[in-house]
């Protein structure tokens, strides 16, 4: 997949606003300066592209019209709440040497619905963007910037979609939900189409269930730029989801046996050392 969307806008996007805020090295979804990877030579690269749909690369693309809050709060709360958004919440605590206790486990966003002026229930939210194999992309979006074109022998990259959901996704989950689950709080995963069609199988259940509602957003093109559509919204169970997360089903112990067996038996280059003991 190729670079798509830099600094928020569009490669295709060659327009005076896109100059300018590429220029400043603006986001415009959060509508601060861009801080991906270093404040003072950002990496400005938002997504990646078949041409069709986009994979974000970085959460902070899903801000775009703070539709993920919108549409979490409804879900939780009921469409007409008022909520207030608070990033990076910790809701762990432990004890640390000398008798002092700190928080950990920060939470992407917790959504607090409010009513007369107090916090009166709340809901946990967690965004994840694909990690991607190869190179540095700098290089790319530094020549996109210069040529305002991309070079694609340098822009191809492929998304990680496994390692993204199995080493960095599940562990976090697996700290944060069983938490919110025994405060019986519901826990949003945002995912884009692209991650959420490559995740492991599991079952769906209705949302007034669900311990882990899932909200897969599709990024397409529509003419010169990329937008969020609707998501898919998919209940879940959190022991479906853990069991579905880890690595593969095991196969039955002969396999193995037969697998050692061919390797042992196999060319002597490639043979393992034998030891006696």
């Amino acid at each position: 997949m190729l670079i798509s969307e830099v600094f928020g806008r569009a490669i295709d996007d060659l327009s005076s606003d896109a100059t300018d805020i590429r220029a400043r090295r603006h986001c415009p979804f959060r509508d601060t300066k861009c801080t991906k990877a270093s404040k003072s030579d950002p990496l400005g690269v938002c997504s990646l592209s078949d041409g069709k749909y986009a994979a974000a690369i970085c959460p902070v693309r899903f801000l775009e019209g703070d539709r993920i809050f919108k549409d979490a709060a409804a879900i939780a709360f009921g469409k007409g709440a008022d909520i207030a958004v608070f990033p990076e919440v910790r809701i762990l605590r432990i004890e640390s040497t000398g008798g002092k206790s700190k928080k950990i486990g920060k939470v992407d966003f917790v959504l607090g619905r409010i009513a007369d002026g107090k916090i009166t229930d709340f809901a946990a939210m967690e965004v994840q963007a694909v990690y991607f194999s190869g190179e540095s992309i700098r290089p790319s979006m530094r020549h996109f910037l210069t040529a305002g074109s991309i070079d694609p022998t340098i822009s191809d990259r492929r998304p990680d979609f496994r390692s993204s959901a199995q080493k960095r996704l599940a562990p976090q989950l697996m700290l944060k939900v069983p938490v919110f689950r025994r405060w019986a709080k519901k826990f949003f995963v945002v995912v884009d189409s692209q991650f959420f069609s490559r995740l492991p199988v599991f079952k769906q259940i209705a949302l007034p269930n669900s311990e882990l509602t899932w909200l897969s957003y599709p990024i397409s093109k529509i003419g010169a730029g990329y937008e969020m559509g609707s998501p898919v919204v998919a209940g879940s169970i959190w022991d479906d989801i853990a069991a579905s997360l880890r690595e593969g089903t095991a196969p039955d112990p002969a396999e193995i046996t037969a697998e050692l067996q061919l390797k042992l038996d196999g060319p002597k280059k490639s043979r393992p050392r034998l030891l006696s003991i």
